[in-house]
């Protein structure tokens, strides 16, 4: 074949394919912005469970880009910006996709063909994307909303602005939602619509993505609660050179509950236990006829408890979290304390055990005290107070998790407390089978006799085996339970907020109460106990810089006088004992034990007097005020 021939060839075959590119090639046609109304914005955003990720960006109060993540791993939801805690997704994603799914265009405001400043348009609509340089001018920013499903294929990239002026909601489709009607435009693209859409649905509220029951408790299942009732504070040792521990401890309270009683009848004291004297000595204490219990703190109290919120999170360390998870006892958790714990309010202490009398133990302490719910299928949820964190939530605005060096994390709204929750499983709170003794057949019966007392062994020998493999599948599944609830609350301290705080913290303040006489009286005695709490938390002090690397927390030894010893003229009211004060720890324990009269008619020592006595704690002070 020639080359002449070869090239005909070639140029033929040329004209061909070029025809048949025409020919197939897809006929483009200008879609006009008119033609979307009525139409979704997203079709091909039309399963909700094929989403893997939701990302909000929103401006906040301060002026802040707020960078919300939630995602989902093998099934699992979880928070990056949150550590990955985990997250309560299916309430939240559902309302995020009944919003996006099917979104229609009502109304076209601007389209590509305008020629207007595009900025000035998108700043006036309120649809400026916040993560654009555009941002920067702090103005007509929007809520960025991305869904993301497999393979980072994005469904949904949308930018909601402000709300729709009423003159431009002509095709909304219901009058009564036109409140909901907002300027939204693809996060990509120029053109601003009009639909309707709820942005309150786009939340980045941490405690609106997570479960609500912390404890996952019903308060028809609580049998017990136990206050243990102390706090510490840190010192400046002089001659150490470092900051000690000096705890004030006042004695534990068990209160027995029965959830099918009505109002008071609820709650009785079942044990109450105090310290006196310089040793400390643990005694059982009584109400005094006029006292009674303040059943509407305490039924508050158990309410809370039911729907325990929490609005952050700490992760604590792995060492310290597995050794939680593997059950170990304090004293064997850690060599050194974990600096994380005196942060939060927490430390490791060498102590005599007062309760006992059988030597010194190491102890976690809490900086306020803890309590315990014993549950009547045998856990018990151990609940301990730590420091406030001065924060309202801790949401964190970097979505990659690169929290410090965006520093970007919310200011204080209020302030929260710091709370480490465990839980173990106590047998003794299982109800022990009811064996019956199984009875042994006399000889000498007759046929019949002996076929009725075969029947009646075979009876209790059955009953004794229900009860039997009843009390066994208790202890089996009280174990479970208490293994995933460890599971569940070894990694994280959690965050309260403080009116939380205060529902759940009981105290001998607040848990009694003089009998009512009169309703002024009441309101008089309940002033007094909030006016005592909070100048509590006003003089509390502490010090930076904790040691704790090389060894546990110095101890200064416990104060000389128990705190609750300066509550054993109670109850008296507040206004009385402040009569009394300011006297010097060593002369209130001299004219101890004496009749309040007796009391009463010391001449009060001035306050600069009291002062030079002092080594006591302040939260022994505070008491005694």
């Amino acid at each position: 074949m020639t080359e002449t021939k070869k090239t005909t060839i070639f140029l033929i075959l040329a004209v061909i394919f070029l025809v048949t590119a025409v020919l197939t090639r897809p006929v483009v046609r200008e879609i006009k912005m008119e033609e979307m109304i009525g139409k979704p914005l997203f079709q091909k955003f039309t399963d909700p469970l094929a989403v893997k990720t939701l990302e909000i960006v929103k401006p906040n109060s301060t002026g802040d880009t707020e960078h919300f993540r939630v995602t989902e791993v093998d099934g699992v939801w979880s928070i990056p910006s949150h550590d990955n805690y985990p997250a309560d997704a299916k309430d939240q994603m559902g309302k995020v996709a009944e919003a996006l799914v099917d979104l229609k265009v009502l109304d076209v405001v601007t389209s590509p063909t305008e020629e207007n400043d595009i900025t000035a348009l998108h700043t006036m609509y309120g649809v400026i994307d916040p993560n654009s340089e555009s941002a920067s001018l702090s103005e007509g920013i929007g809520v960025k909303v991305t869904l993301i499903g497999a393979g980072d294929e994005k469904f949904v990239d949308l930018i909601v602005g402000k709300e729709a002026d009423a003159k431009e909601q002509k095709n909304s489709e219901d009058p009564t939602e036109q409140t909901k009607l907002r300027y939204v435009r693809i996060a990509d693209q120029v053109p601003i619509y009009i639909a309707e859409i709820d942005p309150s649905r786009f939340t980045t509220n941490f405690d609106q993505w997570i479960e609500k029951n912390l404890l996952d408790i019903s308060s028809l299942d609580v049998k017990e609660i136990f206050v243990d009732e102390y706090s510490y504070k840190t010192e400046l040792d002089m001659q150490l050179g470092a900051p000690v521990i000096i705890p004030t401890f006042i004695g534990d309270m068990v209160f027995g509950y029965d959830s099918s009683a009505s109002g008071p009848e609820k709650w009785t004291l079942k044990k109450w236990m105090g310290f006196r004297g310089t040793k400390y000595e643990y005694y059982e204490r009584t109400m005094k006829p006029d006292e009674e219990l303040n059943s509407e703190t305490l039924d508050g109290m158990i309410s809370a408890l039911n729907d325990l919120k929490i609005v952050s999170v700490t992760k604590k360390p792995s060492v310290l979290a597995t050794a939680l998870r593997e059950g170990k006892p304090f004293s064997e958790q850690i060599g050194t304390p974990d600096p994380s714990l005196q942060k939060s309010g927490f430390c490791l202490v060498k102590l005599p055990d007062l309760k006992r009398g059988t030597g010194e133990r190491i102890q976690l302490l809490s900086n306020k005290g803890d309590i315990q719910i014993r549950m009547k299928d045998g856990i018990r949820y151990n609940l301990r107070f730590g420091d406030l964190t001065g924060t309202e939530s801790e949401i964190t605005n970097n979505a990659d998790n690169n929290t410090e060096a965006s520093g970007k994390n919310q200011p204080a709204m209020g302030a929260n407390r710091y709370l480490f929750v465990t839980a173990e499983f106590d047998a003794s709170m299982i109800p022990e089978p009811d064996i019956q003794p199984v009875p042994e057949i006399p000889d000498g019966l007759n046929p019949e006799q002996t076929e009725n007392a075969n029947k009646e062994k075979e009876q209790i020998e059955k009953s004794n085996q229900r009860e039997q493999e009843r009390y066994n599948k208790a202890i089996e599944e009280g174990k479970k339970r208490a293994e995933k609830l460890t599971n569940r609350f070894a990694d994280w301290y959690y965050v309260i907020s403080e009116d939380v705080y205060k529902k759940i913290h009981l105290t001998q303040i607040n848990v009694f109460r003089e009998k009512k006489k009169e309703t002024e009286d009441k309101d008089e005695h309940h002033e007094h106990g909030e006016n005592h709490d909070h100048k509590q938390e006003t003089i509390e002090t502490k010090l930076p810089n904790l040691p704790g690397t090389d060894g546990l927390i110095n101890m200064s030894g416990l104060s000389e006088t128990p705190a609750e010893e300066t509550k054993k003229e109670e109850p008296k009211p507040v206004d009385e004992t402040k009569k009394e004060e300011p006297k010097p720890v060593e002369e209130t324990k001299k004219e101890e034990p004496k009749p309040v009269e007796e009391t009463k008619k010391e001449e009060p020592k001035p306050v600069e007097e009291t002062k030079k006595e002092e080594p006591k704690p302040v939260e022994e002070t505070k008491k005694e005020e």
